[in-house]
């Protein structure tokens, strides 16, 4: 068979007669500090194919793309990683593990009849474009944009038969949405509103200029005892489906078996898991501990090093075991309060993984005088900080400067996001004239 199956949450396997590439692979573990779990099993004969695969292309560091519990699966595997600054996820892999660094828009052969390219964006994900038999292209976006290469990988599919998109589509609970204002109530997310997703599938046909699309990334469910009120946010499955038009192309069952020299497809049905739920103590978390002196120390150095922070917030506070502990950033009176747990809030620390805790969305986040933690806390900490190593505006200067030189579309897409970003934190109570502005724009010809 040469082909392709999808599978799990993020994972694309690809296939010249035997298993050769999968992607994100998160097999086994609770990422999230145990928050997360799969929404479907992985049946033992998809399982068997990925850890058969001789390649393994990993789009970016969340954990349930590249999962600690399932590295066992590396072993004897060659680890495909984009180009990013800093090098972050290469340096540490390489140490155990054989790495190569993909050049972005670069053709990388792994058969006579398969070819992958990947992108690497400034926001520290990538993107991989496949080519099968030189008529099937496959574009895996997973939590992604294309940030800087859209204009560059539309003319680059345009030419082939049968062209699929995979990418992240959700009512959007894949995101830090466990939010109260400064009167202590609960902030609804956008995915309370519970939008038709298959707009957004129709729209994101005709934005690539693709004619297969299905869901992807997207199939996880929340199964720690203080994030399961979350699930209620979560897309049920067929709910994808919702309003989808087929105008532009055909939307697929999430899990399929596509075999390239017929162009079909066989759907996969993987059980469903219902039953999964551990305790926050699994995980070394008790809501009763308090913070150390040291923690109070490892705080204050991690946040202060942010220079972008010092100018758009006056303080972060932590509420751990019942005990408030403040860091003064400035004299503004913007400020962000987080009540979390003391373990797995030292441990995103002391590994440069704040994000873990924010999707997570078992830590109460209050917001005191801003409307989001976007675009001036979340990108900083999580993305260019803790995976880009930039935290000075002289780093972030560098930081950006690397992703110019190497993006096809840069100036385009930078522009476009940053002022969609500041647009939306500006919009406050307005929000549902934006959507609806956006939705208008979407059913316009290009």
């Amino acid at each position: 068979m040469i082909g392709f199956e999808t599978i799990g949450n993020a994972t694309l396997t690809l296939y010249d007669d035997e298993p050769l590439l999968t992607t994100d692979p998160w097999v086994y573990g609770n990422p999230y500090f145990g928050s997360w779990g799969h929404k479907y099993k992985i049946p033992k004969e998809q399982l068997d194919n990925i850890k058969k695969t001789k390649f393994v292309w990993l789009s970016h560091g969340h954990p349930d793309h590249i999962d600690s519990d399932s590295f066992s699966l590396f072993e004897g595997k060659t680890i495909l990683l984009a180009d990013h600054f800093n090098k972050r996820i290469f340096n540490d892999l390489s140490k155990k593990y054989n790495c190569i660094e993909l050049k972005s828009n670069q053709w990388f052969s792994i058969s006579k009849n398969i070819r992958i390219k990947s992108f690497s964006d400034w926001n520290q994900d990538s993107c991989l474009i496949v080519e099968i038999l030189k008529k099937d292209i496959i574009l895996n976006l997973n939590d992604g944009q294309a940030l800087g290469w859209s204009k560059e990988i539309k003319k680059i599919i345009k030419n082939y038969k049968n062209k699929f998109l995979l990418r992240l589509i959700s009512w959007g609970d894949a995101d830090m949405i466990n939010f109260y204002n400064h009167n202590n109530h609960f902030i609804q997310p956008l995915a309370a509103q519970k939008k038709p997703c298959g707009e957004t599938y129709s729209y994101n046909l005709k934005k690539w200029g693709c004619n297969y699309i299905l869901p992807f990334s997207s199939m996880h469910r929340y199964v720690r005892e203080d994030s399961l009120k979350m699930n209620k946010f979560i897309t049920p499955l067929k709910l994808h489906y919702e309003k989808f038009n087929n105008k532009y192309g055909e939307m697929l069952p999430a899990f399929i078996k596509w075999n390239s020299f017929n162009s079909n497809y066989k759907a996969i049905n993987p059980e469903e898991n219902i039953d999964e739920v551990k305790s926050p103590g699994y995980y070394g978390d008790l809501w009763s501990d308090e913070l150390e002196k040291n923690d109070e120390i490892i705080l204050k150095n991690y946040f202060l090093k942010f220079e972008h922070l010092k100018k758009k917030f006056g303080f972060i506070n932590f509420n751990v075991g019942g005990k408030e502990f403040d860091i003064k950033l400035s004299n503004r009176k913007e400020g962000i309060k987080f009540e979390v747990p003391r373990n797995s809030l030292v441990c995103s620390i002391q590994n440069n993984i704040f994000d873990d805790l924010l999707i997570g969305n078992f830590m109460k986040t209050t917001l005191i005088n801003v409307p989001s933690l976007y675009p001036n806390f979340t990108p900083y900490v999580a993305k260019y900080g803790d995976n880009g190593h930039a935290y000075s505006n002289e780093e972030l200067k560098r930081y950006f400067d690397y992703y110019k030189f190497n993006s096809a579309n840069f100036w385009i897409d930078f522009l476009k996001i940053k002022s969609e970003s500041y647009i939306r934190s500006k919009l406050g109570r307005y929000q549902s004239i934006y959507y609806l502005a956006r939705s208008i724009r979407r059913m316009a010809p290009f």
